[in-house]
């Protein structure tokens, strides 16, 4: 009857351990932080910078590339140099792999 009780508290306690990041992204759910994209006037887009914040954003190549240019548009005034470099390189390797996609067929 021992061994019972212990197998069942350590069943029950793995079950609650699994349901924890359950609960905690649903937390999130009604933030507006995931829900507002982060074009505000003098803020970074810090998914695309440096990939925190990033919610459940799914882009395609396409959008991604669009995302990045919008981003680097808005120039230095939001962006330092270095940052509008590691945009423009990420641009270039979607724009290469965006490339290799269509060249074998899977676009």
């Amino acid at each position: 009857m021992n061994s019972i009780a212990r197998t069942m508290t350590v069943i029950a306690a793995s079950m609650l351990f699994s349901a924890v990041p359950i609960l905690a992204d649903e937390g999130n759910m009604g933030s507006m932080e995931s829900q507002v994209p982060q074009a505000q006037e003098g803020t970074r887009d810090e998914c695309l910078l440096v990939a925190m914040n990033c919610g459940k954003d799914v882009d395609s190549i396409q959008e991604r590339i669009d995302r990045l240019n919008a981003e680097i548009g808005r120039g230095t005034d939001v962006y330092t140099p270095e940052e509008l470099k590691k945009l423009q390189d990420q641009v270039n390797d979607y724009n290469k792999q965006f490339e290799l996609i269509i060249e074998n067929g899977g676009g």
